[in-house]
């Protein structure tokens, strides 16, 4: 057999169904052996596309999603989609070809060392040498990738290899998932500590959505007592109206009277990556004291002083917790500071946000058991983290640890490739919605149906923002577009615009209902 059958076999191994990615000269064979297999390769137009709905499927399927690419500039078109999904914590598996070896000690054409390129953006990063160890180093890439805190892994395959003729090799068992719990006399220590803390909150993050642990977070809230702030990824686990809910954390801060964090005395973090929210905007003099409810011992950091590292499973260590923890009603301090919240975030908005908020509130309560929403980046990812309340977790995804525009479009079409049952809304600005634009001809050729918001304002709105929160005047932002209407139908979209959160109900209402690619256009600032 091959080398390229014997690699192909391995991704079956490890239960891969589907590859997003392009061809090139040097993965032919890779890529003849895929076809004679169940494996859906998933042609894109962009290798970042591929790389974002890797993420994507990663993210829905909790499994690692996997992207494909030549060598050279197909390999480096990855880079920003598996950044992407490293410092998001998503399980990716991220495989290139290369020139053949008896020419990478040498300048050669499309020769660059892959392997350097992609060693900060990884967990695991190899090259294939022999042909021997392909079925060690793919059992190690997606295990690497799935093993908390899960990541991005990668493969470099040269071209030699995956032409070598070679005997059958034996595949790597695949072990049962080891469960940890955390150790009992530590959990009874820092009950004790939650017990006699004045104001505890419950900072919830991305590892309860990897985890799906949510009910045993919904259940240690309700029957603590204990209010809960969440950030942008783990949204839904208790509902808006919910009075333990004081809402999200992360990204730009609110006003100091806003900020619940630093009016506790202890934070129990939950499933919290410090990428999420930087602990020095909420805990400047670290006098806050924090017990590290995850599956991996917390980073190390001046202002996260862990007072107790519950390292294990979430779930067992929240039920171990919940028998120990006295139930105690929610402070005065905590009301008044969700009772502004509520206010501030159910008002009309000011300025620029009026609308898009407005729209925000549409989608807000018309989304059901099965609505996925993406958000890509920009300003409207700020109005997204705040105003957008799903009724479920697991169910939202906002890029907020590398942050890359162009994320969503792409995105779309990895989670309905993940689960061909989500109703997916991608929210997105015009800029980042141009910088994956093609990708439309990717989702309309595989016959799949998903609704694309893109606010329209004709400006990196995000950087305009900062510029005006420094004194600075806007420079360098502006710019034109296509007109989005003739862009959708020579993309085979049906295309709806939206002035106000009238017409874009109504366009909203109406694109449920086909099965094709839909683009809402927001106008904003329309002259």
């Amino acid at each position: 057999m091959k080398g390229s059958d014997l690699f192909t076999r391995a991704l079956l191994h490890e239960g891969v169904s589907h590859i997003f990615g392009l061809p090139g000269e040097e993965n032919i064979d890779l890529l003849d052996s895929i076809s004679r297999t169940e494996i859906e390769f998933i042609l894109t137009r962009h290798e970042q596309g591929a790389a974002f709905m890797a993420d994507a499927y990663g993210r829905v399927k909790k499994v690692p999603g996997v992207c494909l690419s030549t060598l050279g500039p197909g390999a480096t078109n990855l880079l920003t989609g598996v950044a992407n999904a490293h410092l998001d914590r998503v399980p990716l598996v991220a495989i290139t070809a290369q020139a053949s070896r008896d020419r990478l000690h040498k300048e050669s054409h499309q020769n660059v060392d892959t392997v350097a390129l992609f060693s900060g953006i990884t967990k695991y990063n190899r090259s294939i040498i022999v042909p021997d160890s392909i079925p060690e180093i793919v059992r190690k890439a997606f295990s690497s990738s799935m093993k908390e805190q899960p990541g991005a892994s990668h493969i470099q395959l040269p071209e030699d290899i995956g032409t070598m003729e070679m005997e059958e090799l034996r595949m790597i068992p695949i072990p049962e998932e080891a469960i940890y719990e955390a150790n009992g006399d530590i959990v009874n220590r820092a009950a004790d500590v939650i017990n006699g803390s004045k104001n505890p909150i419950i900072l919830a993050g991305n590892g309860v959505i990897r985890s799906s642990s949510w009910d045993n977070v919904s259940k240690f809230i309700h029957q603590s007592g204990i209010p809960i702030v969440s950030t942008f990824m783990a949204k839904g686990i208790v509902p808006y109206d919910d009075p333990h809910n004081l809402y999200i954390v992360g990204g730009r801060p609110f006003p100091k009277e806003l900020r619940p964090l630093i009016n506790s005395d202890l934070v129990i973090a939950i499933g919290f990556d410090m990428v999420e929210y930087d602990p020095v905007i909420w805990n400047n003099d670290s006098s806050r004291k924090v017990i590290n409810i995850a599956t991996t011992v917390a980073e190390t950091d001046e202002h996260f002083p862990v007072e107790f590292d519950l390292v294990g499973n979430i779930g067992i260590t929240l039920e171990l917790l919940c028998k120990k923890v006295h139930k105690r009603k929610i402070s005065d301090e905590f009301i008044e500071i969700r009772n502004r919240r509520r206010a501030f975030l159910d008002s009309e908005g000011k300025g620029k946000e009026i609308i898009p908020k407005s729209v925000i509130k549409t989608l807000s309560e018309n989304n059901g058991k099965n609505t996925l929403v993406i958000s890509d980046v920009g300003l409207h990812k700020i109005w997204m983290s705040r105003y957008y309340q799903p009724r479920f977790p697991d169910r939202t995804i906002i890029y907020n640890g590398f942050a890359s525009m162009g994320g969503s479009l792409p995105g779309a079409i990895g989670a309905l490739k993940a689960n061909s049952e989500l109703e997916v809304v991608s929210v997105m600005g015009d800029g980042g919605f141009l910088m994956n634009s093609q990708e439309l001809e990717t989702a309309y050729r595989l016959g799949l149906s998903f609704t694309v918001v893109v606010f329209n304002d004709h400006t990196y709105s995000l950087i305009e923002k900062h510029q005006e929160d420094s004194g600075l005047p806007p420079k360098y932002i502006h710019f034109t577009n296509p007109d989005f209407e003739m862009l959708a139908k020579s993309f085979h979209c049906n295309y709806y615009s939206a002035q106000d959160n009238m017409e874009f109900l109504k366009a909203f209402t109406d694109s449920r209902k086909n099965d094709r690619v839909n683009l809402i256009e927001i106008k904003l600032n329309e002259s």
